[in-house]
């Protein structure tokens, strides 16, 4: 029944951020001691300069010593609407450390870092493994005095306060918020045409223990999997196929066609016709925080679907690539992995069948670039996170040069529901064209931002209406947003007066947009649009890896642009002056992605276009 203790591979290369990670904890200053260098050296055969070169990489690492607290703030543009620039200067003051350096005391460094994925109670920090959402000046000096006296009743009582203000949110069915505080990340309610909303990847939404696995089967969980295991493998991924299922990460590709290709990958009989299934889990996209979600609360439903999704190409092992900053999705995913190993759930011949397979939690290090499959397979090997040259195609060559098949938490999470219940049942819900469910993350300009899911097709008003309403840059109810990204920084921008606008592939690109990855971020009425569009091109410059010069040297230029722009619209330029130079800026921008190996160098013309094509006036 595969219910034998987990065991650890021997060492090899793939485990040097893990062992960063811990190194790091353990040295006091939250740096890489050249002891922990000296030994990952030796431990996985690497030279010093290897060693460093990988470390050097990832924005979590630090050859030098820090504080012993790690000050995190966010800048990302949700923060910097509500003034997280601002905030930098009070943790400055409250910490004695300046951004980027450490007090004299060696207490706290302090760090302005990109999206913690906290978007709906922004502005957000993190300090060590804690995250502190909704922040004020006032709240930002409790904690780090608490931090500083070392008082632990004082930092207990803090998270708590700041742990219910973050996680509270509205069952499935009410009304949305039903006129209540929601706090700062509420799940609202799904489309107001339905009674009794259908939950797919949300819809083991309270369960007391999400880690455990026999909670999770007592509700309902891994029957999906067992419907699976009494089905071919082909049968799984012509269900997969008819149901229209497309993955829900970003780029919306069909996941029946991403199944069947690792399925149908010629592999040498020699080396075991080896294949792996990949979770990414590395969610960064500004505004996007819906992973997390499901990371959080049902972590054995992704574990669900990865079986279903292995049992399909005949993979035995799997990994989970989570994004270090979301320590409590860590803990719940590792935890989860544990007591499905204690169930059976995982190891070997699971559930009395022939199929066998084990899975590893592996943890990033600080890049968003490795949110992209390739990069990501290239940090899983324990290298910097540079992307590769499609094609091959991971399907076809790789982690390690073998079949792989990298799937999205929210689409793992779908499969169990699928097979379950039925292509047919899921081709019931959303459009003709766009079936299904999918989970939207609703910030910035709103009454009660949070998140939900609704069937495809929901207009943009429903959701801003499900969100308690648009505000106005001073937080004063409004008509509509000004303006709305979707899909975060990678985004595309639409007017706010496209409220009937339906969030389907479909008719979101014959909009000129993009469903991406399910992120709405609201940009009310006196909201400056080349502020908003400053904070993006500062997130493709910070978040660059440098491999490609044309992306190195063309997101500094498009930043250093969008600054010079923003301070002209505030000297008073005229709205042709500014189209000018938003038109620059995307002509500037479409020469960059031309150039680049990877879709980071090609993203900032998304924002910029669409903005001169959708909107018709630049605040």
């Amino acid at each position: 029944m595969g219910k034998r203790a987990y065991t650890k591979l021997m060492d090899s290369r793939d485990r040097i951020l893990g062992s960063f990670h811990a190194a790091q904890q353990e040295s006091g200053r939250n740096w890489l001691t050249p002891q922990a260098l000296r030994e990952a050296s030796a431990r996985y055969g690497l030279s010093g300069a290897a060693v460093k070169g990988v470390a050097s990489y990832y924005s979590m690492f630090s050859l030098a010593p820090r504080g012993r607290h790690l000050i995190r703030l966010c800048v990302s543009p949700v923060c910097r609407m509500y003034g997280s620039l601002d905030l930098l200067d009070v943790a400055a003051q409250a910490s004695g450390a300046e951004a980027g350096g450490t007090d004299p005391s060696g207490c706290f460094s302090l760090e302005s870092v990109q999206c913690l994925g906290r978007c709906a109670g922004a502005p957000a920090m993190m300090v060590d493994d804690e995250v502190y959402a909704a922040l004020d000046p006032e709240k930002i000096r409790s904690v780090l005095s608490a931090l500083r006296e070392r008082d632990a009743q004082g930092l207990a009582s803090a998270r708590a306060r700041d742990d219910a203000a973050y996680a509270a949110h509205i069952g499935p069915g009410a009304a949305p918020c039903a006129g209540e505080p929601c706090g700062s990340e509420a799940q609202a309610g799904a489309s107001t045409a339905a009674a009794e909303p259908v939950r797919v990847a949300l819809r083991y939404p309270r369960l007391a223990e999400p880690a455990d696995a026999g909670a999770y089967e007592g509700a309902g969980g891994f029957a999906g999997f067992r419907k699976a295991l009494a089905s071919p493998p082909e049968a799984l991924i012509e269900e997969m196929s008819r149901a229209k299922l497309r993955g829900r990460g970003g780029a919306g590709f069909p996941t029946g066609i991403k199944e069947r290709a690792a399925a149908g990958s010629a592999c040498s009989a020699d080396e075991g016709c080896e294949r792996f299934v990949v979770c990414n889990a590395d969610e960064g996209e500004p505004g996007t925080f819906k992973d997390r979600i499901i990371l959080e609360r049902s972590p054995q439903l992704l574990i669900e679907g990865m079986l279903i999704s292995a049992y399909a190409v005949g993979a035995r092992r799997g990994y989970i690539y989570l994004r270090g900053e979301y320590s409590l999705a860590i803990e719940r995913v590792r935890a989860a992995i544990a007591s499905a190993y204690e169930a059976g759930f995982l190891g070997e011949a699971l559930l009395g069948s022939a199929f066998s397979f084990d899975l590893e939690l592996r943890l990033g290090g600080g890049s968003y670039l490795c949110g992209e499959e390739l990069t990501l397979i290239e940090s899983l090997e324990g290298k910097r996170g540079y992307p590769r040259i499609k094609p091959p195609f991971p399907a076809e060559s790789g982690l390690w040069g073998k079949p792989t098949l990298v799937n999205n938490v929210e689409t793992l999470a779908a499969l169990p529901w699928v097979i379950e219940r039925g292509a047919d049942a899921y081709l019931a819900l959303g459009t003709e064209g766009s079936p299904g469910t999918k989970i939207f993350c609703l910030s910035g300009d709103l009454a009660r931002p949070g998140y939900g899911e609704w069937e495809m097709g929901v207009t943009l008003g429903e959701l801003i209406r499900a969100a308690g309403g648009a505000l106005d840059a001073q937080g004063r109810p409004a008509e509509r947003p000004y303006a709305l990204l979707l899909g975060g920084a990678a985004g595309c921008f639409v007017s706010g007066e496209a409220i009937e606008l339906r969030m389907d592939y479909d008719e979101l690109k014959a909009a000129g947009a993009s469903l991406g990855s399910g992120a709405v971020i609201a940009l009310g009425p006196g909201r400056s649009l080349l502020d908003c569009l400053s904070a993006i091109m500062d997130f493709f410059k910070h978040e660059s890896c440098g491999k490609c010069v044309p992306c190195r040297v063309g997101t500094s230029r498009l930043a250093k642009a969008a600054y010079a722009l923003a301070a002209e619209a505030k000297a008073g330029a005229g709205q042709e002056t500014i189209k000018a130079g938003l038109e620059a800026m995307a002509a500037d921008a479409e020469r960059i992605a031309k150039a680049s190996l990877c879709p980071l160098g090609q993203s900032p013309i998304l924002p910029l276009k669409s903005a001169v094509r959708n909107l018709t006036y630049y605040s």
